[in-house]
């Protein structure tokens, strides 16, 4: 994946994510630069002022919460079964 990909696919990431998981984001921005501006819509980052390291970081956070994600669904989707299993 070329960074440019890369960069897009973790803008379309990072937008599905809920506020809280915004926040996390934020914070991992917040050690590696100070270069940001905070809107009322929430906070705007050029990628080119954040170091590789920081988007890599990112993209770590952002992979593990899609996997949290969906070993959940997953979870809910097994109790249901057995919820219906248990009320037949």
């Amino acid at each position: 994946m070329t960074s440019r990909s890369k960069k897009e696919w973790l803008k379309d990431k990072i937008d599905a994510m809920d506020s809280n998981e915004h926040g996390q984001i934020y914070h991992i921005i917040r050690k590696y630069t100070t270069q940001f501006t905070n809107t009322q819509s929430g906070v705007l980052v050029s990628t080119d002022s954040i170091p590789e390291e920081c988007l890599a970081e990112i993209e770590k956070y952002v992979v593990f919460s899609l996997d949290q994600r969906k070993r959940m669904d997953e979870d809910t989707k097994t109790r249901k079964t057995y919820e219906r299993m248990v009320q037949e």
